[in-house]
């Protein structure tokens, strides 16, 4: 069946665009990383999106604020779907109108709580709104349907202030590069690593640790109850799912049959053994949720592509369908390319406006969504002359989702854990550090335009949002040493385990450690640490090494079921995160490892001793984080405490 499937990671840049009532300009070229195949045949079937405003804006920021707020009668008090609709979506006349001037020109509609799911032909789209479609691929198999022309929005919908973020000629790429298949044995202090390694090294709660739940009744405390998902852009093989747990030996161990994916949802028109160049990323996304939750139903979201059209959609999906307490993104993309500088002077940060509104709803119905932080450390961003085909150098910036103050920004860096050097032995994995050294990269094209990309760094994003200012939640802690502070949103949030050296992309010491990323013996890069890491992901039975924020977001992921399991849906998560921060400032808990080592290309990644550019507020220590301080344990893998 995936014969054909190449385990790949790579991706194209991504920006968007809206459907604004204006003439039609000229059709500009395509973007970096995308390529015609062909105009879009006229019975070509499209489906969009129509996003409505919202209402009654000041009220729901009080209602979010409240929902997390200990003091409040709104206190995780949360909303469905349709109460959300009634306190701030449109109103149901504008809804149907803006309906019904979609059914007369021959769509099909369906309406949610603030947009309208259309389905039509690519001949309906341009008679609609006056632009025509093309057939476009960025990886080799991945197809889009985009213009570039800028839609003009009928006057019905004009005058309902609707929005069309769909047909966007870019897309966004994923957090995660695989390193190839892997041997057997667990064989340094610093990986490989399996999930089992990864509990032990957390203090994530004993397989055997019970806790009593809401109806009085004993249960495993591994994320009973919770449900948690991934959004991404392919399906995924039960079978490696299985694979995970049969090469720890679950049954043997736990005496309880193999955990499975409880669901795969196709979404935006996808359809079952939709394998595309992201099933690696999808891989690796199920099987960290399941893994650090084996009690939680794991569902997979698969939509189409990474454009903005299907991210949106599937985002809606989510927040309509609520049945994810928390869902974790292994994506993104740099937010200063939605800026004019990058659009031929066009402003296109609504898009990320509608997300955020779409992040809202979510939070306001309890959902938490993560977000991994990026790849390329503090230099997310590209210069303009790259992405017109010209050589040109990685810049400052950070990726979003993850900048977005709805959203927890996962990043992280490498776990180091006890080793007694015997490669014929099963190690224990008790935490001795982590570091958040980056790795300098070759000069490369990661988007396909023909150019070259230099100064760049292989690490978790981090740094300050251009488009999202400091949440209030980010004040309850420093994380900027002096002044001038940036007025801001810092990421990451929290982070995990990532992981280094991306292979071929990589400046490797060939002087003093052949072949091993060092950060060039720099003293601000490392001075020679070469600890770097990778989790072992099973793709089509085999084992491969996988590193970067497409790790720690779902590993992540996982950490929340627990709490989710103890004290119901959390919502946006940052307000208890940075409260725990401030406390532990105080001389409570730990409840995070911090003062972790680093440099993000740009920075120090410890910005201070409360906050750094790679890991936020620091990585969790589980059982403390999640208020379960005095419940054992996981042990060394394979064992009954850690199966």
């Amino acid at each position: 069946m995936l014969n054909s499937l190449k385990v790949a990671l790579c991706g194209a840049t991504v920006l968007a665009c809206l459907a604004l009532p204006a003439a039609a300009s000229a059709a500009p070229a395509l973007p970096a990383g995308l390529t015609k195949i062909s105009d879009a045949a006229v019975t070509t079937p499209v489906q969009f999106d129509v996003f409505l405003p919202l209402r009654n804006k000041e009220q729901l920021e009080a209602l979010l604020k409240a929902q997390q707020d200990p003091k409040s009668a709104q206190y995780h008090k949360w909303l469905t779907p349709a109460q959300f609709g009634v306190k701030f979506g449109p109103d149901k006349a504008t809804i149907a109108k803006a309906a019904a001037a979609l059914s007369s020109r021959g769509f099909s509609v369906e309406s949610h709580t603030r947009s309208l799911h259309v389905k039509g032909t690519a001949s309906l789209v341009t008679a609609t709104f006056g632009a025509h479609l093309i057939v476009a691929q960025s990886t080799p198999g991945t197809h889009h349907i985009v213009t570039t022309e800028t839609l003009r929005m009928p006057a019905e919908l004009a005058a309902a202030g609707a929005q069309v973020w769909s047909f966007a000629p870019h897309v966004r790429h994923v957090m995660s590069h695989n390193i190839g298949k892997v041997p057997e044995n667990r064989f340094s202090t610093s990986g490989e690593y399996y999930w089992t390694d990864l509990k032990q090294a957390y203090k994530y709660p004993s397989a055997q640790a019970t806790v009593t739940a809401f109806d009085g009744t004993s249960e495993p405390l591994d994320g009973t109850g919770a449900t948690i998902g991934a959004l991404m852009s392919s399906d995924v093989l039960d079978s490696d799912v299985q694979g995970q747990f049969d090469h720890e030996n679950w049954t043997k161990w736990s005496g309880k049959p193999d955990p499975t994916l409880f669901a795969h949802r196709y979404v935006v028109g996808t359809a079952p053994g939709n394998f595309t160049g992201a099933f690696a990323e999808a891989s690796l996304d199920t099987q960290e949720e399941i893994t650090g939750a084996p009690g939680a139903h794991v569902i997979l979201y698969d939509i189409p592509d990474l454009s903005d059209g299907s991210v949106l959609g599937g985002y809606v999906d989510a927040v309509e369908f609520n049945e994810l307490d928390v869902l974790s993104s292994s994506f993104g993309e740099c937010e200063q390319f939605y800026l004019p500088a990058y659009n031929n002077g066009v402003d296109q940060t609504g898009v990320l406006m509608i997300e955020h509104e779409l992040f809202e709803q979510g939070n306001a119905q309890g959902m938490t969504f993560l977000a991994s932080s990026g790849d390329n450390a503090g230099l997310e961003c590209a210069a303009p002359n790259y992405l017109a085909g010209q050589n040109g150098k990685f810049t400052v910036g950070v990726s979003t989702p993850a900048a977005d103050p709805a959203v927890t920004s996962v990043g992280g860096g490498n776990v180091v854990t006890t080793w007694n050097g015997n490669f014929n032995q099963l190690q224990p994995s008790t935490y001795v550090g982590e570091n958040a050294w980056s790795d300098p990269l070759k000069a490369y094209d990661p988007y396909g335009t023909g150019g070259a990309l230099s100064n760049g760094a292989w690490g978790a994003g981090g740094g300050y949002s251009v488009i999202f200012a400091r949440p209030d939640y980010q004040n309850l802690i420093t994380v900027q040493n002096s002044p001038p502070a940036n007025p801001m949103r810092a990421i990451p949030d929290i982070g995990m385990q990532v992981g280094g050296c991306p292979g071929g992309i990589s400046k490797l010491d060939h002087n003093v450690k052949p072949h091993t990323c060092d950060g060039l013996d720099k003293p601000y890069d490392g001075n020679g640490n070469s600890d770097r890491s990778f989790v072992v992901v099973f793709l089509q039975g085999g084992r491969f090494g996988l590193i970067g924020t497409s790790v720690s977001s779902p590993e992540f992921a996982g950490v929340v079921a627990h709490l989710v399991e103890l004290k119901g849906r959390q919502g946006n998560l940052n307000p208890y995160i940075y409260t725990l921060a401030q406390n532990q400032t105080n001389g409570d808990g730990p409840y995070f490892h911090t003062n972790i080592p680093g440099f993000n290309g740009v920075r120090p990644s410890l910005t201070n001793p409360t906050y750094g550019v790679s890991y936020g507020v620091g990585s969790p220590i589980v059982l403390n984080f999640i208020g379960q301080p005095h419940a054992a344990k996981a042990g060394q893998a394979q064992t009954p405490s850690n199966p």
